[in-house]
């Protein structure tokens, strides 16, 4: 039977082994593109690897050099609370919502208003889109809002050092985590798979686009959020398994899929419930169509609230310590809580959970 102290070590080590060698590609690739796009993208997952760790410090030998300064602690536990959406109910949906609008806000008042000749500032835009093959996959408010960076600090003209001191923080941290170099060198992750000539840009009217799409024009708010939904579901779906078999993932690709899936519909299982959400019909029969598919009744099968809790805080219970198996694809966890299930064919239900929510969330966001 593992110690609970193994079980930790193992999954830490896994994920920061991961994370370096994701870093190690994106300063190696011939362009930036890919590489900024990349690091926006999973900045939130990278800080949810270093913010559990740290919580878990007593059981591994480096703990007490994972210290981080407060400022870098502060933005490393917001942006790994940032991946649970609605599911943080240290806020309501409401606050949830405010909270995404005032980086809107802080977009607007830097972007806006500053082309000389008043009657040409129609043409200025405040959001970034990013797309892959067509699809959202991040926008300058979703890596603000994913960041972690406080209200009014990613704007500001001196963020420079203020935000090189808290990335090389968090690579020390990672360098810690993540083993030896030669463990760090191979096999190649997704960012060295994916093509830059997939990637396009466009930038808008944050005022105009919100307003479109989703829930209509009477709640921006509302879709500025679902916006984020959308873009980190299509990033987890269409980016993290590039180069790979979806049905045989490694340890951390997985755990990013399965972590913004998992997300995903839980909040939009709470926004559905919210009796001031003030969804359209349009909305509701969506958020249905995602929510009641055979996958997702899978993947959000209570049973498997356990399976989410060891991979997102590397916490098995004692019953999961005694058949977890560190040889086996996902530490043999599935069966533990899916008894009819192996990883493989639990990878088939998130693959196809992943594919038909993506594409639910993509149709809905088009205007009607």
């Amino acid at each position: 039977m593992l110690t609970r102290e193994e079980a930790v070590r193992a999954g830490v080590a896994l994920d920061a082994t991961y994370m370096r060698r994701l870093f190690i590609e994106m300063h190696s690739l011939p362009d930036s593109l890919r590489t900024s796009i990349g690091g926006l993208c999973v900045a939130p997952f990278i800080s949810l690897v270093i913010h559990e760790a740290r919580a878990k410090s007593q059981y591994l030998p480096m703990g007490d050099a994972l210290a981080l300064s407060g400022d870098a602690e502060e933005i490393c536990s917001r942006a790994r609370h940032s991946l649970k959406f609605f599911t943080d109910k240290k806020k309501s949906i409401d606050e949830h919502l405010a909270t995404f609008d005032r980086i809107r806000k802080e977009h607007s008042d830097y972007f806006l208003g500053n082309t000389w000749l008043p009657l040409a500032r129609f043409l200025e835009s405040d959001l970034g889109i990013f797309t892959y093959d067509g699809k959202v996959i991040n926008t300058s408010h979703s890596a603000a809002f994913h960041s972690g960076i406080g209200p009014g600090q990613l704007l500001q003209e001196n963020r420079g050092p203020y935000i090189r001191s808290t990335m090389e923080q968090f690579g020390r941290c990672l360098s810690l985590l993540g083993g030896d170099e030669e463990s760090a060198a191979a096999p190649l992750t997704f960012i060295s798979h994916v093509s830059e000539a997939r990637i396009r840009n466009r930038d808008v009217r944050a005022s105009r686009h919100y307003t479109q799409g989703f829930n209509g024009p009477r709640t921006p708010q509302l879709n500025g959020m679902l916006t984020d939904f959308q873009a980190i579901l299509n990033f987890a779906t269409s980016i993290v398994s590039a180069g790979g078999d979806p049905l045989s993932l490694e340890y951390t690709a997985f755990k990013i899929r399965y972590v913004a899936l998992y997300h995903t519909l839980a909040s939009l299982d709470d926004l559905r419930k919210d009796s001031d959400s003030n969804l359209t019909q349009r909305s509701s029969r969506a958020i249905e169509k995602i929510l009641e598919s055979n996958a997702a009744t899978v993947v959000m099968d209570p049973s498997l609230r356990q399976l989410r809790n060891i991979l997102v805080h590397y916490a098995p219970n004692p019953e999961a310590l005694q058949e977890m198996d560190l040889d086996q694809p996902l530490f043999g966890l599935v069966p533990i809580f899916l008894p009819t299930h192996n990883f493989r064919s639990f990878s088939t239900i998130l693959e196809r959970c992943c594919q038909e929510t993506s594409q639910e969330m993509n149709r809905w966001a088009k205007a009607r």
